[in-house]
């Protein structure tokens, strides 16, 4: 059946086709490495923007300053300037974002795809698509290109099949076993590595500390939970201008994204979030009145907004919200270090939360959350479907265990960093050596001397669970 997907599919195939016919970059000896940074920035989703970060001052850091020109992909300029400053450049570009990536692609000597979900179908065509036509383009015009830390996941079969032809060319470390299984079924190459904002640095502790007494009504002494809430049933996001038109005339756009873009909607999608909301907020009240505790609320991505207002409605007690629509990563990421633990459907509300050894719980949608608790031996005692029928009565026992066992959840999170550092250290010291191999002659700053200089400079705290856990 034809869709507004499979025009996608088109448009992309199509504009990585015609990709040697405008005038193109290719790098030349004695030239700086323009690298495009091709990634899902500037909608304000906290993970995509702060591992893309880590990547620019990784690559910096590895390569050498003066020996590449780095430009970032962005749906919103103003929303990411916090992250990328000169000399990296900015590169506005739409969601319809056929010519704008073609353009960009032109100027440029190599990409990286950047983006964590990079094939997958689970949260929208398009964005698969968007990684497609990148490196499309850069196969067709011969230059390198880059996945970064990703993952593949399900795909529809007609994003699959373009994935494997339009990807043939593209190098692949991906963030996961299982990613890294459906990369080479298809028949691309790779390895295995991880995320890359294991090396993130929050705002100080301080600024978190005043903003939760200022605008949640914390008292200070109180343990807070933090909740990071999301819409687990909307997915995926799909091009309609059927819908389009029947929202112009009905003026009704709850489900509308942007443009021709719509969330998946149905009466059963929106009765079961309705009960993961409620099961979220029945567990943070109970936690809240037996450990006399404060709960706020945390939306990694700007769309989570109407998560976290539909969840704190149903709070007891004094709360808050803190949404990424309104604080940048830097933020975020200081309120996520202040929590006593996290209850998180946010693979990256995870992340950001490890490194300052917060406990935490997943509830999750997809393998994201999943693979990293596996990881971490978490699986059994600390995870939760976001489907469970019965995910109240079992978030309330789960929340009991994860607090009466909050130091050797803490330790046991601390413990697996230094691994992850080391994964993304040598994920620095192979992509130097990729490049070097894929542009003969090509001259970069001196060789770092030791794992620690293949990435960016570790914040004081990251230094400390490296020398008290990484031995």
């Amino acid at each position: 059946m034809l869709s507004m997907d499979n025009v996608t599919a088109w448009g992309a195939k199509g504009f990585a086709s015609i990709a040697r016919l405008p005038k193109f970059d290719t790098w030349k000896k004695g030239e700086p490495l323009k690298i495009l940074l091709v990634g899902y920035n500037g909608k304000r989703n906290t993970g995509a923007d702060v591992r893309v970060c880590e990547m620019v001052k990784q690559y910096y850091r590895v390569l050498g300053d003066d020996k590449i020109k780095i430009s970032v992909l962005t749906l919103d300029i103003p929303m990411t300037e916090v992250y990328f400053q000169p000399p990296t450049e900015q590169i506005q570009f739409s969601t319809i974002f056929f010519k704008d990536l073609l353009d960009a692609c032109n100027t440029h000597h190599m990409a990286v795809l950047c983006e964590g979900s990079t094939l997958k179908s689970k949260f929208a065509n398009a964005l698969t698509l968007f990684f497609c036509e990148a490196a499309g383009i850069m196969k067709k015009q011969g230059k390198p290109c880059f996945a970064y830390g990703s993952e593949a996941g399900d795909m529809d079969p007609f994003v699959k099949k373009l994935a494997s032809d339009l990807c043939s060319d593209t190098y692949f470390i991906a963030r996961t076993e299982e990613s890294l299984k459906i990369v080479q079924a298809m028949g691309l190459k790779g390895h295995m590595g991880t995320d890359t904002a294991w090396t993130f640095t929050p705002a100080p502790p301080e600024w978190a500390e005043n903003e939760l007494k200022e605008k949640t009504g914390w008292d200070g002494k109180k343990p807070v939970l933090g909740v990071a809430i999301i819409n687990p049933f909307w997915w995926p996001v799909s091009p309609s201008l059927t819908r389009l038109a029947q929202a112009t005339v009905n003026k009704e756009w709850d489900y509308h994204m942007e443009k021709y873009y719509f969330f998946s909607d149905s009466p059963e999608r929106r009765a079961a979030f309705d009960k993961y909301v409620k099961a979220l907020a029945d567990g943070a009240n109970y936690f809240c009145e037996k450990y006399d505790a404060h709960v706020i609320a945390i939306g990694m991505e700007a769309l989570d907004l109407d998560a976290c207002e539909r969840f704190t409605s149903q709070i007891k007690t004094p709360t808050g919200i803190f949404s990424s629509k309104f604080y940048d990563g830097f933020q975020m990421g200081s309120v996520l270090h202040k929590l006593s633990m996290l209850v998180t459907s946010r693979y990256h509300a995870r992340v950001l939360s490890s490194t300052g050894g917060v406990p935490s719980i997943a509830v999750s949608m997809d393998e994201r959350l999943f693979n990293i608790f596996n990881e971490c031996g978490h699986i059994e005692d600390y995870y939760l479907k976001t489907d469970d029928p019965d995910l109240g009565n079992k978030l309330e026992a789960t929340l009991d265990k994860c607090w009466e066992n909050r130091e050797q959840v803490s330790d046991e999170i601390k413990c697996s960093i230094p691994g992850y550092l080391k994964t993304m250290s040598e994920m620095g010291k192979f992509f130097r050596g990729w490049v070097s191999e894929q542009l003969p002659g090509i001259e970069f700053g001196p060789e770092p001397t030791d794992w620690l200089g293949y990435l960016p400079e570790l914040n004081p705290g990251l230094k400390a669970i490296v020398a008290e856990k990484g031995k």
